[in-house]
């Protein structure tokens, strides 16, 4: 009795079969990166971290020489040949620029950011420094009109570079930097209390061009102490065109 049921025959209704599972058509997983190589985009925003940097610092460097030699040799053997340099200069600057945004913003490099910082608070050191340079050679009151709106383009050219350079990194508050601007101000308001009131040899004809330097100034400060965004929509634009278009310029992985 207890073989019976090993001889009936493995068939239904004597055993019961499970039902066929349907296999579920999976893609196969992508095969693993081989280990200690660095991915492309890795690769791309190291490369253009290291593009940026050294044109940066390529005009950075270019620029101070430039103004070492107008402020030592003079303007009238200087300007023959400024406008070629500053051409120069700026085409590295900007080569410099463009590499530095897509290597923080397509390819999200975290180092970057700390060294533009860097040379964000070398950039305001120097434009203080020339400030005040121009500031004595106002006091003297011998320069001539030539000289005078070479002072105003070459301090500006160094705010423009400021400003580039905040554009680089999101969300870089400008306020902090316009504190050492502000106190240059303070230190021309000075020299023309000084100049014009406590000497007996100023001549009025330049007090003009004082206060419209000073007036510049004092407001180029304020508006990036009052933080206005007057940067805002071109910052945003800036943005959303990456927003769109990152993907498309990084490559997977």
């Amino acid at each position: 009795m207890g073989n019976k049921r090993n001889d009936l025959p493995k068939v239904f209704p004597f055993v019961t079969q499970d039902p066929v599972r349907k296999t579920e058509s999976v893609a196969p997983p992508p095969p693993p990166k081989p280990k200690g190589l660095v991915s492309e985009s890795g690769l791309l925003s190291a490369v253009m971290s290291l593009l940026s940097l050294s044109a940066l610092t390529v005009a950075m460097l270019g620029g101070a020489r430039l103004l070492i030699d107008i402020f030592a040799e003079g303007l009238a053997k200087g300007l023959p040949h400024f406008w070629a340099k500053a051409v120069v200069l700026g085409l590295a600057y900007i080569f410099g620029w463009v590499t530095g945004i897509l290597s923080v913003r397509v390819y999200n490099n975290k180092i970057l950011p700390i060294i533009i910082r860097i040379y964000t608070w070398g950039t305001i050191a120097a434009v203080c420094y020339l400030y005040i340079m121009i500031i004595q050679r106002l006091y003297r009151q011998s320069y001539d009109p030539t000289h005078y709106w070479a002072y105003i383009v070459i301090v500006f050219a160094g705010l423009g570079a400021l400003l580039g350079l905040h554009l680089i990194i999101e969300g870089l508050d400008l306020r902090l930097y316009s504190i050492p601007l502000l106190i240059v101000c303070l230190v021309q308001v000075a020299f023309i209390v000084m100049r014009y009131v406590f000497t007996d040899d100023a001549d009025s004809r330049f007090l003009l061009g004082d206060l419209f330097f000073l007036t510049a100034m004092v407001a180029s400060s304020s508006l990036m102490l009052a933080h206005l965004g007057v940067l805002m929509p071109f910052r945003r634009w800036l943005t959303k065109f990456f927003d769109r278009n990152s993907v498309v310029i990084r490559p997977d992985g």
